[in-house]
């Protein structure tokens, strides 16, 4: 073990197993520091392990990690969707066209995403970092770690990248806590042999009550956690308090679905708490330190993109400290690049929330709880950024959009050939494989600062094949021609006339009359 590694990664979670098993890929020496390895090798115990759910749309990051295929044949239960009885009305929701995600335990799923950055060439030891010091030209850091076996080791590394979370090693001296909406999550497993023939054994359970709201993952057809989610300033529950099953009964004693699925089941084990409270960061960045994943920043678990937002901070760091360490001359712009999209992407989850708090129709029935959450959000209100493309609106606003909406029709129907309109460019850093890069893209009303890609499609791209396109199905086809040369994913019909009636919108393309097939003339 080198201790000065070109990257010492704090943190063996879903956002420094990424960046680890990224970065050894590429070639670099990676050290990974894990406190809760103990003596259970990489893969670490799953006493009091949490349970989270995945949405369908995490497979695109493990896919870009390289952790997709030991995630699927992990044996976690599939994700199918969700059902809610939120606001006092009952809705299930399935994940379009049949997709799946995972719900996972995060023990188990910690482990396996360490044993593929060690596979990659990574180094994981177990062992706790004290608080980093600055040392060299006062960029760099100095960390000592207590190792498991109780031996102490000093590392210089190049780059260091806090990835411990909640615990915040270093993060903590620039966190920025949301104290008006405190959130404690009481959880506890139960197991019932029968399984739960009232709900669908792939959904997560989501609901809200008076106090606060509640949630249930399957880890089996057998097995559920369940979780309340309580104001610890409006109720006498502490994180640490000896009787937390007593709070937890009583809390979902308010419930109508949790009760339906905990009554007939067997507890395992005693109840836990967890601080679920929000936060961010005043910076993203310190010296040749990059603040990843939760200890970066933390969003109320109602958004649901915990572990995926967390996996894709750990790619961003990777591909921001590979530029770095590649080219000397891009690190000051990777290092802003990702504190940037760190920022938007909380701002957006953030942003998020509001819809989930208005539909508990709280300040009606003066349930303190939601009362306060609706307060801080409002003060807290902003452009919606969508979380997929948060250089941007968000996706769904658009669609409201007069403009957007007209374009959309008229393209549906025929407009025949599209031409060039306006076409501003900026250079920004661009993401390409695993680097930054500089390289054009568009100004627009609607992107004054630039967008080069949005719902993952190139609008620089679009623009160029419209000229030679002779209808916008034309268009759609030859963009996917395009992509399958140069091994992208199929292009969703429905996000692809999106983007094309927004560039038609903020003038970039002009519809150029003529005879032409609209989208909805083909079956595609």
């Amino acid at each position: 073990m080198t201790n000065e590694p070109e990257v010492l990664i704090l943190g063996g979670g879903p956002a420094g197993s990424a960046a680890a098993g990224l970065l050894a890929r590429w070639g670099l020496g990676v050290v990974v520091v894990e406190r809760a390895l103990g003596g259970g090798g990489v893969a670490g115990a799953d006493e009091q392990s949490l349970a989270e759910s995945l949405p369908p749309s995490t497979r695109k990051v493990l896919a870009a990690t390289g952790l997709l295929g030991v995630v699927e044949a992990g044996g976690f239960q599939p994700n199918g969707g969700n059902t809610a009885l939120w606001g006092g009305e009952g809705r299930r929701d399935d994940f379009a066209g049949g997709a799946t995600g995972f719900h996972v335990l995060r023990g188990r799923f910690d482990g396996l995403l360490r044993e593929v950055a060690v596979g990659a060439g990574a180094e994981v030891v177990g062992g706790v970092a004290r608080l980093p010091e600055r040392v060299g030209d006062g960029e760099g850091w100095g960390v000592e770690v207590v190792l498991d076996g109780g031996d102490r080791v000093g590392f210089r590394p190049g780059w260091l990248l806090d990835c411990t979370g909640r615990a915040g090693v270093l993060a903590r001296r620039h966190r920025v806590p949301e104290t008006a909406a405190p959130t404690l999550a009481v959880i506890r497993r139960h197991e019932n042999a029968a399984g739960w023939p009232n709900v669908d054994p792939t959904h997560a359970l989501v609901e809200s009550f008076e106090r606060g709201w509640a949630w249930s993952v399957p880890t089996s057809e057998r097995e559920r956690h369940v979780a309340v989610m309580l104001d610890p300033e409006l109720h006498a529950v502490m994180e640490d308090a000896e009787d937390l099953a007593a709070a937890f009964e009583a809390e979902v004693a308010r419930t109508s679905l949790m009760r339906s699925i905990t009554t007939p089941a067997r507890p395992v084990g005693r109840a836990w708490a967890v601080t679920a409270s929000m936060y961010t960061s005043s910076t993203f960045a310190d010296g040749r330190a990059l603040l990843v994943g939760d200890a970066a920043s933390f969003v109320d678990p109602m958004s649901s993109y915990g572990v995926k937002k967390a996996l894709a901070s750990g790619w961003l760091a990777a591909v921001a400290v590979n530029t770095a360490i590649r080219d000397a001359e891009m690190a000051e712009t990777a290092v802003e690049f990702f504190g940037r999209r760190e920022q938007a992407m909380y701002r957006a989850l953030r942003g998020g929330l509001a819809e989930h708090v208005a539909e508990t129709g709280g300040g009606e029935r003066n349930d303190v709880f939601w009362e306060r959450r609706a307060e801080w959000l409002a003060d807290h209100a902003g452009t919606a950024v969508d979380p997929n493309s948060p250089d941007g609106p968000d996706a769904v606003a658009l669609r409201d959009d007069p403009e957007v909406r007209a374009a959309f029709h008229a393209l549906r129907l025929g407009s025949g050939r599209l031409r060039a309109g306006r076409r501003d460019t900026v250079e920004r850093p661009l993401v390409f494989g695993n680097r930054l890069r500089m390289a054009p893209a568009l100004v627009t009303p609607r992107f004054p600062e630039g967008v080069r890609y949005f719902r993952d499609i190139d609008l620089l791209r679009i623009v160029h094949l419209a000229a030679a396109s002779r209808n916008p199905g034309a268009l759609y086809e030859s963009y996917s021609e395009w992509a399958a040369r140069e091994g992208l994913p199929p292009v969703d019909l429905a996000n692809f006339i999106g983007v094309v009636a927004l560039l038609v919108a903020d003038g970039v393309l002009v519809p150029g009359g003529g005879q032409g097939r609209g989208f909805g003339s083909r079956s595609p």
